[in-house]
Order: C-alpha cells, then sequence, then structure tokens
C-alpha cells in the first residue's frame, strides 16, 4: 500500500466534494469511525526559533494533498489566526525562543485553541513546548503534566557532536543521547494501529515520562545500525529504551499529539501516516466545506508570468551560491541551535522543487503584498549569500550575516509556500 497516494486520493475527492467516512474503502487506510471526513484546515508554525524542520510538515502535507495550509508566525498566532484552523503544527528549533517570542498572549492562543477543539501536534521542539515547566517563558505554557526523561542536573560527557549532544536548561542540560534512526512500537491505541514497530528519526526531542493523563501511543523500543549515540551507550538505553516516544493527551475539546522523534521527516513513510491519522481522527469538529477564498488574488497570463520569472531567477541565483559554500569548514550558531552551510539548501530546494508546478499553472493565487514580499526577499537572500562567499573567501566572520540569511530564507520559504498551497484551490476550481 503506497500511503502517500491513499491520503491524496482522500483529500483530492473530499477537495472535489465526494464524501467519505471512515471504513470506506476509499478510505481504509485509516481506523474505522462512523464519522464523516473533511478537509482539514492546517496551521503549520514558522515562526522566530524555528529550525528548517518545519519544511517536513510542508512536504508531508504536499504529498498527501493536505492543501489547505496556513504558514504561521508568532504574531498570526497572537492575532487570533488560530481560531479559523482546525490543526495547528509546531516541528523544531530553540524551544526557549519560540516561547519567547509567542508570549503570554501567543500562550493563551494556543491554549484557548485546544480548548475549543483544535488539534496541536508537536514534534521536537513543538513537543518539548507544552510541557509542565518553571523555566522562564516556557512558564507560560504549562499544558500537559509530562516529565522529561533526558533532563540532567550535570552535562553528560559527550562522546561525539559536543555542542549537539546537550543544551542549557536553566540550571540543568536537556540532553541528547542519540540522533537519526530509532525503532518504536506502538501500544496499539486508535489511531496508532496498523502496525507493531517502526522507525523515526530522533535530533534532539524528548524522552517523556506521562501522567495517568495521557494516553502512550508509541515507546522508544530500540536502537538502529544508523543510530548515532551522542553519549555513553548504557546512558542512551536508561534514558530512552520504554520511555515514552508519542503521547496523546486531551485537553478541554481538544487534543494534543507529542512526538519526540520526528514524525513529519519525509523518509519515513509510517511515521508520517501517524501524522496523517492524528489529524483525521482528533481535528476540530464543527466545520464543513472548505474555507479557501481567495479569487480576488487570482493571477494569470503575463503578471503570472512574471513573478514566476522574477522568483525562478533570484533561487537559482541563490542555489549557485549556497552550493559552493556547502564544505566549507564554517558554522554558525543562531540561538543555542548550530547551522551548517548545507541547511542553506533546504529552504532553497523547497521552493525550487515547486516552482515548476506554478509555471505549469494556468493560474495562481497570491496578494499583492505577497507577491512584492517574495521577490523582494528573494533577492534580498542571493545578496546576503553573495556577501557570504566573499567573507568566507576572505577567511573573515559571517556570523552577523548568519542570522540576518537563515531569517531571510525562512520568511522567503513562507511566503512563497502559501502562494503554492493558495494556488491549488485555482487549478481545481479552473
Amino acid at each position: 500500500m503506497n500511503l502517500y497516494h491513499s491520503y491524496a486520493s482522500i483529500n483530492q475527492k473530499l477537495a472535489r466534494g465526494i464524501q467519505l467516512r471512515y471504513g470506506e474503502e476509499e478510505a481504509s487506510v485509516l481506523p474505522r469511525a462512523s464519522r464523516q471526513l473533511r478537509i482539514p484546515r492546517i496551521g503549520v508554525y514558522a515562526g522566530t526559533g524555528t529550525s528548517h524542520s518545519w519544511l517536513w510538515f510542508v512536504e508531508l502535507f504536499d504529498r498527501m494533498s493536505f492543501h489547505e495550509v496556513v504558514f504561521m508566525t508568532e504574531d498570526m498566532v497572537r492575532d487570533g489566526v488560530l481560531e479559523h484552523l482546525d490543526v495547528f503544527a509546531m516541528s523544531g528549533g530553540d524551544t526557549i525562543r519560540i516561547a519567547e517570542e509567542l508570549g503570554q498572549e501567543g500562550g493563551r492562543a494556543i491554549e484557548a485553541f485546544i480548548r475549543g477543539g483544535g488539534l496541536y501536534i508537536g514534534s521536537c521542539a513543538g513537543a518539548y513546548l507544552p510541557l509542565k515547566s518553571s523555566k522562564q517563558h516556557l512558564d507560560r505554557f504549562n499544558f500537559v503534566d509530562i516529565k522529561i526523561a533526558n533532563l540532567s542536573k550535570t552535562r553528560p560527557e559527550a562522546k561525539r557532536m559536543g555542542r549537539k549532544a546537550s543544551t542549557s536548561y536553566g540550571c540543568d542540560f536537556v540532553y541528547h543521547p542519540v540522533r537519526e534512526d530509532i525503532r518504536l512500537r506502538m501500544t496499539g491505541k486508535e489511531p496508532f494501529i496498523g502496525f507493531d514497530t517502526f522507525l523515526a528519526p530522533l535530533y534532539g526531542g524528548p524522552s517523556m515520562v506521562t501522567s495517568g493523563d495521557s494516553e502512550v501511543l508509541a515507546y522508544y523500543d530500540g536502537f538502529t545500525e544508523k543510530t548515532l549515540f551522542l553519549v555513553d551507550e548504557s546512558l542512551a538505553e536508561e534514558t530512552l529504551l520504554g520511555k515514552v516516544a508519542a503521547a496523546r493527551t486531551a485537553m478541554g475539546d481538544g487534543h494534543l499529539y507529542l512526538f519526540g522523534p520526528h514524525f513529519e521527516h519525509p523518509f519515513f513513510p509510517i511515521a508520517n501516516h501517524m501524522v496523517a491519522a492524528a489529524i483525521f481522527w482528533d481535528m476540530k469538529k464543527g466545520r464543513t466545506g472548505r474555507s479557501y477564498s481567495g479569487s480576488e488574488f487570482i493571477l494569470e497570463g503575463p503578471t503570472k508570468q512574471k513573478l514566476v520569472r522574477d522568483i525562478k531567477r533570484e533561487i537559482s541565483n541563490s542555489r549557485i551560491v549556497a552550493v559552493g559554500l556547502e564544505g566549507a569548514p564554517v558554522q554558525w550558531l543562531i540561538g543555542c541551535k548550530i547551522y551548517e552551510p548545507e541547511k542553506i539548501r533546504v529552504f532553497l530546494e523547497a521552493i525550487w522543487k515547486r516552482i515548476k508546478t506554478l509555471e505549469r499553472s494556468r493560474r495562481i493565487c497570491a496578494q499583492p503584498e505577497a507577491c512584492e514580499v517574495v521577490v523582494a526577499t528573494a533577492s534580498r537572500v542571493t545578496h546576503l549569500l553573495r556577501q557570504m562567499k566573499s567573507r568566507i573567501d576572505d577567511y573573515s566572520d559571517t556570523q552577523d550575516l548568519a542570522g540576518d540569511l537563515f531569517d531571510s530564507l525562512r520568511r522567503l520559504t513562507m511566503v512563497f509556500l502559501q502562494i503554492y498551497f493558495d494556488s491549488f484551490w485555482t487549478q481545481l476550481d479552473s
């Protein structure tokens, strides 16, 4: 069974107004239930403090034709955009920076969204965020009574990748025992059914110990030949094996799904399936139909062609410079996260692989402000990359450029992807 094709078929039929229910042949990939399916409206958080991993949610949703997607900043969360969504997905990054930027107002907005029936999906940093904490900024969230097992009063000795092996957490340390693929074992609770074990990658997410308020969906079960140990193997076993990797918690009328590993990573189809199953199982109830409305911002003909051509030109230029940076002996500390030159092209390729779709499209949906922002920001990215390349060639420091570059890459990719996902509906309606 191709899980991506199955979900794409479900969502494309729903988008065309075909009614489907759990358990019917077209929806056989999902657990059986009596409810009717509908298109979910999903918010993907890409605000300040996030890493590149929110793009993994983009890949998953694009492959499975979840195209009613809004890309969220901290300002949008505080301004009430969550009220119009069914699902809020948050991936990795700097948890404390994310919490700081969202602030108390953002914390209240997320809590109200969940209590009002919304579904929160958090992986890695997104899983840490709602856990009980007395630490500054994180204490504004405190939604779920789950303890962190990978927490220590002393910093464990790092066997490799020392700067990625642990992070300060107030007076304590959150340490990361392993990276890469790890084996998980399901508990058989809906909607996580159909598989006994599966793989997902761990890049700093929590090992959890739950209270009676949360359902355990999966445990850390074992290591693989690709598992990379950052601390002593015996400490890694003690910290992870038998601990909770995925949990589901009710809060008011809504739910939180917290994943230690990145279930949304595009190389792990079974883990991706679990994300999609969770969305259909627990997304906000009540809304019918699709809520997209953007016909007044349709571009076609020469105007559309010029916009796509301008974006493509700048991304092409940026890709050329970015390739030349890869392999350079440099890395940047932004917040508490380490960035290497290879991360630059992750953002650029997310755009490049989708430009051809917009080129082939007869019409696209793009607000006038978005058109200006995407071209201007793409041009700025090219400029910053050329500056960075020149400095690296001269053995000069580039730390000041790195923060600006990655922030610009994040904003550019958000705006472009919003155009891309909104334009799906113009093809459907044409």
